[in-house]
């Protein structure tokens, strides 16, 4: 029997790290066998501020999804954002070197390198470096030049860059599960494999994927990529205001966000306290305590509705100011496309319509088999896009039977090594 490859994708974000080991079929098909998800606790706007902590979210995740899939995975592809994140445009010309003047994937990597060759500070490490459109002798729009005849080549591409010591920091925490980092994929890139539809990837799209701690951009057009961002804003934001706003605990804002932050829109404060009492009833605390104490303080000022569609109008507005900063002299966009856990507040497409000005919807997985019931999520979009970037470039591992849980970093994971050494002898 053909052996087995399994992909891993790992998405590390600032609430919750989530695992998904895949299958890829010869046929192009991808099923989903495993799936797991942790709270994140050590990271701050994408970036490491635990190693303990992260190293264990990420165990975690990866020991649930290996127990659904009844496998041990050794490697993973690993979604990288956070604040540090940044990105340049550059251009490259190379003389073509065959006497018949026909193009080859020499003379086309020898392009990409000399538009690599750009002088970037020391603490800054390339992360992608994607070609936007080639040019062989004054003809533009050339998606692959291979094969062609011309005298001259010329490359545009994209690169985005990350901070040495974040991405150092993000691959250690890895490591430190007893894990391979098989590639690092900027999360907009992979949230696109896992949402767009190939209409939209080849025509001219806004992907907006909006986490907890971090908005990603990131701006298609003609079937390659035109501009990356990374906003240090999110979902998180959203909680910080209700909870400034109406003097709550994080811990109920977060709680009254995602009960009643999501469809049908927030009805406003008094129907949010009556919902919020029928959900603790008798309790004497919990959103509708606090909202009732609040309302006494502050009569007539205190909407949850207005507070939360706020700050989606700030992020969206953020968003339309990266869009505005596309090198494309007529790029026009179609539409938008929402994912990621926050893309499911209430309102969101509607603000977002009059912000940007575009057609919306929310990006959803598809086109998964398996079990794609688990995954069928906006905030599991940038996980499976992971694993169908895995399979983009046929770099899936050979399956290994599970041996049993990974073992936590850290003290409990010394000691629980021990004691197995101990008792195996």
């Amino acid at each position: 029997m053909p052996e087995r490859r399994l992909i891993t994708g790992l998405d590390v974000g600032t609430s919750k790290v989530c695992a998904i080991i895949a299958e890829a079929h010869p046929s192009g098909q991808l099923d989903v066998l495993g799936f797991g998800a942790s709270p994140s606790h050590g990271l701050r706007k994408g970036m490491v501020v635990d190693l303990e902590r992260t190293s264990e979210a990420i165990g975690e995740a990866v020991a649930q999804a290996e127990r659904m899939a009844g496998a041990e995975v050794h490697q993973v592809f690993l979604g990288i954002a956070g604040g540090h994140i940044a990105s340049l445009n550059s251009h490259g010309v190379v003389a073509v070197s065959r006497p018949d003047w026909e193009i080859t994937q020499s003379d086309v990597g020898r392009a990409v390198e000399a538009a690599r060759a750009v002088a970037l500070p020391g603490d800054r490490q390339v992360i992608h470096v994607l070609p936007r459109e080639f040019v062989v002798d004054g003809c533009r729009g050339i998606r692959d030049p291979v094969g062609m005849s011309g005298v001259r080549l010329e490359v545009y591409v994209h690169i985005v860059t990350g901070a040495v010591t974040a991405l150092r920091n993000m691959v250690k925490c890895v490591e430190r599960t007893g894990l391979q980092v098989a590639d690092m994929i900027l999360q907009p890139l992979a949230s696109a494999e896992a949402v767009l539809a190939p209409e939209e990837r080849y025509g001219s799209c806004v992907l907006v994927d909006i986490g907890a701690g971090t908005t990603d951009v990131a701006v298609f057009h003609e079937g390659s990529i035109w501009h990356t961002a990374v906003l240090a804003v999110g979902g998180n934001h959203v909680t910080s205001d209700l909870s400034y706003g109406l003097r709550l605990p994080w811990a109920e804002a977060e709680r009254l966000k995602i009960n009643h932050g999501r469809p049908p829109v927030l009805p406003g404060l008094e129907a949010a306290g009556q919902a919020a009492a029928a959900a603790y009833p008798g309790s004497g605390s919990g959103p509708a305590a606090w909202l009732a104490g609040a309302a006494e303080g502050s009569p007539g000022t205190l909407d949850p509705a207005f507070i939360i569609r706020a700050r989606l109008e700030e992020i969206l507005q953020l968003v339309a100011d990266e869009v505005k900063r596309v090198p494309h002299p007529t790029f026009v966009p179609a539409g938008a496309v929402v994912t990621g856990g926050s893309s499911q507040l209430g309102g969101l497409l509607e603000v977002g319509r009059r912000v940007l000005g575009l057609p919306m919807r929310i990006g959803m997985p598809e086109r998964l088999g398996g079990l794609p019931d688990f995954v069928a999520n906006p905030a599991y979009a940038t996980g499976v896009g992971l694993a169908l970037y895995g399979r983009r470039i046929n770099a899936g591992a050979p399956a290994a039977p599970r041996r049993g849980d990974r073992l936590k970093t850290g003290l409990v994971g010394l000691i629980r090594r021990w004691f197995g050494e101990f008792f195996a002898e």
